[in-house]
């Protein structure tokens, strides 16, 4: 079998061949090239954003058809697989090295008899860690002490009313309970605090086995001292977080957003920080990327802001590889691979 192997900016393919070249010893061959390899990041993450609202057909894959001769797999990461691309290759699989398949054209593999492959949960440690993380430098708001102890000023506070509490004695609401919700789960265990979950989709019996509760959404924001959003954004979930959801909240709770940036409406959250219907927020995705000079969110007491790198660690990058690598595996011995998008 010859791959090729098509990386980009947030997976070169050297990366992505590190990963998978243990297959050599099968018998694979492999060929490698890079789509949109000089663009910047902003220029990147703008292209594949809009992508995953408009599918890969919007996109010239003349360089990436260019490479297929001869080729039988195609492994991507987020480079489109178009059906013009499909359709004029001799392809046997495509394998995604994410957890979605939005760059790719999969009723166009399923007509032409090509296997689609992905890797789900590729990130799931590194998005649930940086959660996680957030939660609790939040709650113990020490992104707020270092701005102050930077500013040069040296506060300590000793009014019991005005201190944080113990993670163990707060509530924290998960929102999502996939791969990421849970490993927010399990790592949030040892700190012991009350554990609430809504996912409509999960067996409540699942959720209890995690020691956690399930919840409605209405009795989870009411309830958590933190909410932490672990959910894909669709036309179900898109702006689930609005003017209602944050009136609903803890006045002293406050918001984890790790997920996307559009099952949040900002306006609302904005208006809910600055008038106290929320305590504030730790936000590592916004409905526009990247935040406009000038937003409110920038400015707003209470707010601790990332720009969009719950995900990024090495191993994550590695992850999506390591998955389609032990997936190609199991389609070379005549099996049906695991990660299989039907």
């Amino acid at each position: 079998m010859e791959l090729l192997l098509c990386g980009d900016p947030q997976q070169p393919s050297e990366y992505m061949h590190e990963a998978l070249g243990r297959l050599e010893s099968r018998g694979v061959t492999f060929e490698r090239m890079d789509w949109m390899g000089d663009a910047s990041p902003t220029e990147f993450r703008n292209v594949t954003m809009d992508m995953e609202a408009d599918g890969p057909g919007s996109y010239d894959t003349d360089a990436i058809a260019a490479n297929l001769d001869g080729v039988d797999g195609l492994v991507v990461h987020k480079a489109p697989v178009s059906r013009e691309l499909v359709e004029g290759a001799d392809l046997s699989v495509v394998a995604a090295a994410r957890g979605g398949t939005e760059n790719v054209d999969v009723e166009a593999c399923r007509e032409n008899g090509v296997t689609v492959l992905h890797a789900p949960g590729r990130n799931r440690d590194a998005v649930a860690d940086y959660a996680v993380s957030m939660l609790l430098s939040r709650f113990r708001e020490i992104p707020f002490n270092h701005a102050d102890l930077s500013g040069g000023e040296w506060n300590q506070v000793f009014d019991p009313d005005e201190l944080p509490p113990d993670v163990r004695t707060t509530t924290v609401g998960i929102v999502g309970f996939g791969h990421i919700g849970r490993g927010v789960a399990d790592r949030l265990a040892g700190f012991d605090p009350d554990l609430l979950v809504h996912d409509p989709y999960v067996d409540d019996a699942e959720i209890r086995e995690r020691g956690a509760e399930p919840a409605s959404l209405d009795r989870l924001l009411g309830e958590s001292d933190a909410v932490t959003l672990h959910v894909r954004l669709s036309e179900e979930t898109e702006g689930m977080l609005g003017r209602e959801e944050f009136e609903a909240m803890n006045d002293a709770g406050f918001l984890v957003n790790t997920a996307r940036g559009g099952l949040v409406e900002t306006d609302a959250l904005v208006d809910a920080v600055t008038e106290g219907d929320i305590a504030g927020a730790a936000l590592d995705v916004f409905e526009e990327e990247p935040i406009p000079d000038g937003h409110p969110l920038l400015d707003l007491d209470g707010v601790v802001l990332t720009p969009h790198v719950a995900g990024s660690t090495r191993d994550a990058v590695l992850g999506g590889p390591r998955i389609i690598a032990s997936q190609l595996e199991a389609y070379l011995d005549g099996e049906t691979p695991e990660h299989t998008v039907e």
